[in-house]
């Protein structure tokens, strides 16, 4: 479910998506409004043993367990460390699946609002070596990435059933 808003430019018919840009460590992610949950404060998450790297623990949000990845260290390089300004957005799976229907990544900032419609997102070349990512584009002159949430959320989903 896009939030879509339709522009009438002359003649033409252009679809635009409300997104969000989110800051993460040295780049920035790009996700639609409707990918997102809620922005919250950074929480120190309760840890699991013998987790991978990306898989930072588990936070209290709307008395449900989610949890909390680290998209830097999931997609292949090396975690964020914590800054102050630090925040949670709790995203929505794409599934429907009852028992991960939210999960959340670490931001180093807050996000900025984009309107973004096929014209103005130039895909870039893919980096072979990273993981978790659907496309790396270009926003307005804005490089950014758009996380693969379907791996994400299996990869959640393997890491839960052992």
């Amino acid at each position: 479910m896009v939030e879509t808003t339709e522009i009438v430019s002359g003649k033409q018919n252009i679809d635009a998506v409300h997104c969000l840009t989110i800051p993460v460590e040295d780049e920035v992610m790009l996700l639609p409004n409707a990918a997102i949950a809620e922005v919250v404060s950074y929480k120190e998450p309760a840890p699991l043993n013998d987790a991978p790297d990306w898989f930072l623990g588990y936070i209290d949000w709307r008395d449900r367990r989610i949890p909390l990845v680290s998209f830097e260290a999931i997609s292949g390089k090396t975690a964020a460390g914590l800054k102050k300004n630090s925040r949670v957005m709790i995203l929505n799976t794409l599934n429907g699946n009852p028992e991960l229907p939210y999960f959340a990544i670490v931001s180093q900032g807050l996000p900025s609002l984009a309107i973004v419609n096929q014209h103005g997102l130039k895909e870039k070349n893919p980096d072979e070596k990273r993981q978790a990512i659907s496309a790396f584009v270009n926003v307005g002159g804005l490089q950014a990435i758009i996380p693969n949430i379907d791996e994400i959320e299996q990869r959640l989903l393997k890491l839960h059933s052992h």
